[in-house]
């Protein structure tokens, strides 16, 4: 894989992340408990065919009932009801009357716009990207709720049809992300006991460690994020983590956060500034912290261009309300390009240790520092420092 390439899928994941943040152009629904939903294919436009749409769909479907919030109309009744009406697509009408007739109280209704695919000389790869909208309604009065114009891109340097399916898979993931959103947990702070707060009034199965509520008190605003649980009596153990410290009653509201925290900075190495993205966090899946920076500088290394790639692990050290530590090291690679010609010529290996602080404005958003020593084997070393936000 060419540098160009792997640094556009690297900037592509960086955006889907930066994407999902973003909520509808509505408020968000708060939820005590699993409610019904019915996602439905609206109207179905340029480059779509009913096999990608049911891959769509199917992809989709398994994704919101893992989330666990969701009780969905089953999608085999679905396509039996699309058979007897000689229906391939539902509007809003249609969106009521199948919800209600799931006693579903949502409709999601996907309008897709676009689904193309072609070669791109500049990535060496087949780009296919997704174009389409979402819109929720409520089945009681089927009025709009919410709505939402969404791009979503794959890439194969196969075929154009595995670029297709990876798009198809990205705008599951990007829907996925926007219901998370959209449907937050609501509970109550039924007892305080120093820094636990314990939480009360939300389904115990829907909540997962690690999740951040957010609390409005009379003083402001306060955060607390989910440790463990009361089996006995079916509460949530949450650890208030910094702002206004809650009162008993106070209404807490689930504050969605991503498993990577992601931010951009101005970088500096070797007399030589430039722009880094980087990522940190991880996943039930990756449970050690993963570390990622990618940029370029506004410099030369053999007369060539340098893109760098830092990889590794990172492990928090202390958290003291907003502020946080983090050491971090790994493998570090530094690809040489030519800009004549947009193409790589060579790579440079190394290894990378640092550490980052941090200052939160709240879960999602803050000022980052990190500061490190990159070693790199062509007698190539220094000091690395990237002043930055994260988002």
């Amino acid at each position: 894989m060419n540098s160009r390439l792997f640094t556009r899928k690297v900037v592509t994941f960086v955006f889907l992340l930066l994407l999902a943040s973003t909520f509808f152009t509505a408020g968000g629904v708060t939820i005590t408990e699993k409610v019904k939903l019915v996602i439905l294919p609206g109207k179905i436009g340029q480059g779509w065919n009913m096999d990608e749409v049911d891959y769509l769909l199917s992809i989709l479907e398994e994704q919101a009932l893992e989330l666990g919030r969701f009780q969905l109309f089953p999608r085999g009744d679905l396509q039996q009801i699309m058979k007897e009406r000689n229906l391939s697509e539902f509007g809003v009408h249609e969106a009521v009357e199948i919800g209600k007739l799931g006693g579903s109280k949502y409709a999601l209704l996907l309008t897709l716009t676009e689904l193309s695919s072609s070669w791109s000389s500049k990535s060496n790869a087949y780009i296919a990207v997704s174009r389409y909208t979402i819109k929720l309604y409520n089945i009681e009065d089927g009025s709009l709720l919410a709505s939402k114009t969404l791009d979503s891109e794959g890439s194969s340097k196969e075929s154009s049809q595995k670029a297709i399916t990876e798009a198809l898979k990205s705008t599951a993931t990007d829907i996925w992300y926007e219901l998370r959103q959209i449907f937050k947990l609501e509970a109550y702070v039924q007892a305080i006991q120093g820094n636990r707060i314990i939480l009360a009034g939300v389904d115990r199965k829907l909540v997962k460690t690690g999740y951040v509520f957010e609390i409005e008190t009379d003083s402001g605003i306060g955060y607390v994020k989910v440790v463990g649980f009361n089996k006995n009596d079916g509460t949530v153990i949450a650890e208030f983590m910094y702002g206004s410290m809650p009162k008993e009653y106070d209404v807490a509201t689930e504050y969605p956060t991503l498993p990577f925290r992601v931010g951009i900075g101005l970088s500096y190495f070797s007399g030589m500034f430039g722009l880094g993205i980087s990522a940190r966090g991880g996943t039930e899946e990756i449970p050690v912290p993963l570390h990622l920076e990618v940029g370029t500088f506004l410099g030369s290394v053999w007369s060539y261009t340098p893109v760098y790639l830092n990889l590794g692990v990172g492990m928090n050290v202390f958290t003291l309300g907003r502020i946080s530590t983090m050491v971090n090291g790994g493998l570090s690679m530094v690809g040489l390009v030519n800009m004549d010609t947009y193409e790589p010529v060579g790579y440079i290996f190394g290894v990378f240790v640092g550490g980052t602080v941090s200052y939160d404005f709240n879960p999602s958003s803050g000022l980052y520092t990190s500061i490190g020593y990159s070693y790199y084997f062509g007698d190539i070393s220094g000091i690395s420092v990237q002043i930055g936000f994260y988002f």
